[in-house]
């Protein structure tokens, strides 16, 4: 057995480290040494290290920024983002698919989603990327001064440094739930619940059956689903409407709630100006007063024409 001296280990350390591959902290660089035939404990590594500058920063954790406010009352569109991802089972391979959704807390639309066996940092980013080009620049937010909120929970994906670092170079900010809070996150949430109803009718074989499915789901959802809480519209109805000036947003400050209220008559939204007429059977049709009757259950207040007087 030969003995050597601390420089003799000190610079094979040196030459260790200097392949970016193995600039290993004192506990690997230990398991190496002993691979290359020292015999030496870890206490002696560390001392040598920290003698010859040789430790490496500890990685610490990026720091996260966790909710101020748990209800959410955004003023306008892309004010407030919601992302969270579901599980759902299919059979080829007999494992989950993840489902990762971005959804606008204000208008209710699902901005972006994506289904694959596996979503990595890198897919998060490249998702995002597609919500900043098709929706956050068209809408001018940095022009028009938005500081825009991502929610999410504490998934060790959306943790990841590479992750925050992204929000942070595109002047997003990102903040993350309490654990054990999903009302936190509560618009997404609710979204799952109606996404799980209809995944729930059907069996999956294979991914590429989910994401049919999941085309026609998040199109009708934006485009078609009334959802209460936009004024009994669709997401992408509600939102045209806003942009158009016909929702009145109502805050009750003392409750933390907000409402919507259209400003127009609801048949006015498809434009065309006439009520419609109730479907009858060939043989049967309504008189004045009775149609207006039954317009009157439909949408609420409707001047019933008066009986003329003989």
């Amino acid at each position: 057995m030969e003995r050597v001296t601390n420089q003799s280990v000190a610079g094979q350390i040196k030459e260790l480290h200097a392949d970016p591959d193995t600039v290993y902290g004192y506990h690997k660089m230990t398991y190496a040494l002993l691979i290359l035939g020292f015999i030496i404990n870890h206490k002696k590594v560390y001392r040598l290290m920290e003698q010859y500058n040789l430790l490496r920063d500890r990685s610490q954790k990026p720091a996260r920024v966790f909710v101020k406010y748990r209800w959410v009352m955004p003023c306008s569109p892309l004010e407030v983002l919601e992302m969270d991802i579901k599980y759902v089972w299919t059979e080829e391979y007999r494992r989950h698919v993840y489902v990762l959704t971005i959804l606008d807390t204000f208008t209710r639309v699902a901005l972006c989603w994506h289904a694959a066996y596996q979503i990595r940092q890198a897919q998060i980013k490249s998702i995002w990327e597609s919500v900043i080009v098709n929706y956050l620049q068209p809408n001018n937010c940095l022009g028009r001064k938005i500081q825009i909120e991502v929610r999410n929970d504490n998934d060790s994906r959306f943790v990841a440094r590479t992750v925050q670092e992204f929000f942070k170079e595109n002047q997003l900010c990102q903040v993350f739930t309490h654990p054990y809070t999903p009302q936190e996150n509560g618009h997404i949430e609710s979204f799952h619940a109606i996404l799980s109803e209809r995944l729930s009718r059907q069996v999956f074989w294979s991914l590429e059956e989910l994401e049919q499915c999941l085309t026609l789901f998040y199109e009708k959802y934006n485009n078609h689903r009334i959802h209460s809480s936009t004024c009994y519209l669709p997401p992408m109805v509600f939102w045209d409407c806003w942009e158009q000036g016909l929702i009145k947003r109502i805050v009750n400050e003392k409750q933390k709630k907000m409402k919507f209220k259209l400003m127009v008559p609801y048949h006015n939204i498809s434009g065309n100006i006439n009520l419609r007429e109730v479907p009858c059977s060939p043989s049967t049709t309504l008189d004045g007063l009775e149609k207006a009757k039954v317009l009157k259950e439909m949408y609420g207040a409707v001047t019933l024409p008066q009986p003329s007087v003989k």
